[in-house]
């Protein structure tokens, strides 16, 4: 609707789970780019910021090792294989490839065909069937967002949502949302795309209580991989954040960090989200 690369780990993260496999597009308003930059005296969070990451790549396999959802879409590296096939046939696992994608430099909104030698990733489904994988399958190649949408566990208003707004705008992010914007910590998409976030859902309000049941059962999942850094995902989303949008630039700065990254061009007037967060 994730390694030799020389895409960062937090964007794989992100790329992995926003890009569909029918997701097609030309990008050409700016070339593809991630940036992450500590405040002084808040350098450790470059750290944190990829343990966040690490964290979610491990909570998208284990929530479908555990039975809480269908599917989850993976990334595997050719170099890697065998290895991660053996692990996920140990698992009890399925994994159902549905395309090779050249890496990107910077978070992806889309899938990039390789080119001869060029280096590529398999991009495919992670289930505990075969059925399931090859409904995932069956439901990216006849770009059927809802049925793709069910297999990963999330809510059909977020389905809903994503289905009507990536069309229009292939980061959709609250996009009927400006200003003060309130909501819980497991809905905060704003720093997804450096690694920050605590379900792969792009969410239909920041305020969803469906989500944030998800959110909920992937944060129960982190907190038992790995406790300090769920924890301290669980604060980077609660604090305040201003997502700056402009140009196809996005700027999202909270207390430790600024981080900037390409998104979908607003030409006439910049968008500008002050998150809040509620209880």
């Amino acid at each position: 609707m994730a390694d030799t690369q020389t895409l960062p780990d937090t964007a794989v993260a992100a790329a992995a789970s926003d890009a569909p496999a029918n997701a097609v597009r030309t990008e050409s308003f700016v070339t593809p780019f991630v940036r992450t930059m500590p405040k002084q005296g808040h350098e450790e969070w470059m750290i944190k910021l990829h343990k966040m990451s690490v964290l979610l790549n491990r909570a998208e396999y284990e929530t479908v090792k555990l039975g809480l959802r269908k599917a989850a879409v993976i990334h595997i590296d050719p170099q890697e294989f065998d290895t991660k096939l053996l692990q996920i046939n140990s698992d009890n696992l399925v994994f159902t490839p549905i395309l090779k994608s050249a890496y990107y430099v910077g978070y992806a909104h889309q899938h990039k065909t390789p080119q001869p030698g060029e280096p590529f990733y398999w991009y495919g489904a992670l289930t505990k069937t075969r059925e399931d994988g090859l409904l995932f399958k069956e439901a990216e190649d006849r770009h059927d967002h809802l049925a793709i949408g069910e297999l990963l566990g999330y809510p059909a208003c977020c389905t809903e949502y994503f289905k009507k707004s990536f069309p229009i705008n292939y980061d959709p992010v609250w996009i009927d949302r400006e200003g003060v914007v309130k909501g819980y910590p497991e809905n905060n998409i704003l720093l997804r795309y450096f690694g920050a976030r605590m379900s792969t859902c792009i969410n239909c309000s920041p305020a969803c209580q469906a989500v944030r049941e998800v959110g909920k059962r992937w944060f129960s999942v982190m907190k038992k991989l790995d406790p300090a850094t769920a924890d301290d995902l669980m604060q980077i989303l609660s604090n305040p954040v201003k997502w700056d949008s402009y140009h196809g630039v996005v700027q999202v700065e909270n207390a430790h960090l600024v981080c900037l990254t390409h998104t979908f061009p607003y030409i006439e007037k910049r968008r500008v989200i002050l998150w809040q967060c509620q209880n």
